[in-house]
Parts: C-alpha cells; structure tokens; sequence
C-alpha cells in the first residue's frame, strides 16, 4: 500500500472523457429515465473504489510488470474514448452514450468495466475485484435499463 504516480494515471486515464462531459453536456436527456436503486447504490460504490484503490495502492501498480492484460486494458481504454469520440462527433445526442458499437451493447458501459475487471486480474487482487465486480453489475444494469428505457 502507498501512493505512486501510476496509481493516479489508471483511474484518471478512464475518468478524463468524463471530465469533459461536465462542461460538454448531452443534448435531449429524456426525463423519465429510472434505473433499479440498488443497481445506482452498486455503480456508485463499485465507482467510489474502483477511482479510489488503484491511488491507495499506486506502489503495488507500480511493481507490477506490463504484459497481456495491459495490453488488453489498453484495447479497452482506446475502444472507450472512441465512443467518447463518436458521442461528440455526433452532436451530443445523449442516446449515443449508450448506442451499440457493432454488436457490442452499452460500450461505454462495457469496456471501462473490462478496463476495472482487468486490473484486479492484472493485481491478482480480490480487493481489486470486489469492487469491479460491483461496478459491473450496477454500471451495466443501470446503462442497459437507461438505453431499454430510451428506446
């Protein structure tokens, strides 16, 4: 346990597209999308931890060697910020945010969570996991009811 550069870079590498939907908002955000509480309560604890443990734990990402899975994380960092892309290149419509990408569903949803999945498997860390888990199964319900609901 101990803070390291790396530790920050993970978590913000996926955060930044996400900075920039602050002051670039959607436009049309329909106002009767509900996703199941418990699936809110699960993406903000799987968020909240998932942004928090790779800081917390930077010296333990910092010894780690690159290899596969990194690459895989990668793969998995690229894909999203290209539908970051595609949101913005597309007017920001906020139906894009959860518009599927070939025959992947919900991408945006999708592959962060891969990203975070990954990570604890990269760590070989149930620490880790437990809270991609989380962040899994609320990020993806919540995003797949919003994109049902919007349809």
């Amino acid at each position: 346990m101990g803070l390291h550069l790396k530790g920050f870079i993970l978590p913000l590498l996926v955060l930044l597209p996400n900075l920039l939907f602050i002051f670039f908002t959607p436009h049309n955000i329909p106002k009767t999308v509900s996703p199941p509480l418990i699936f809110i309560v699960f993406e903000r604890i799987g968020q909240v931890t998932c942004f928090a443990l790779p800081i917390l734990f930077g010296t333990k990402i910092a010894e780690q060697p690159i290899n596969f899975l990194t690459w895989l994380m990668l793969i998995c960092l690229i894909i999203y910020y290209l539908c970051w892309i595609r949101f913005y290149w597309s007017g920001r419509e906020f139906a894009i945010l959860f518009k599927p990408l070939g025959f992947i569903p919900i991408p945006m949803a999708l592959f962060p969570i891969m990203y975070f999945i990954l990570l604890a498997v990269w760590l070989n860390s149930y620490l880790f996991a437990v809270p991609a888990v989380l962040l899994a199964i609320g990020h993806f319900v919540t995003s797949w009811s919003t994109f049902s609901q919007i349809q």
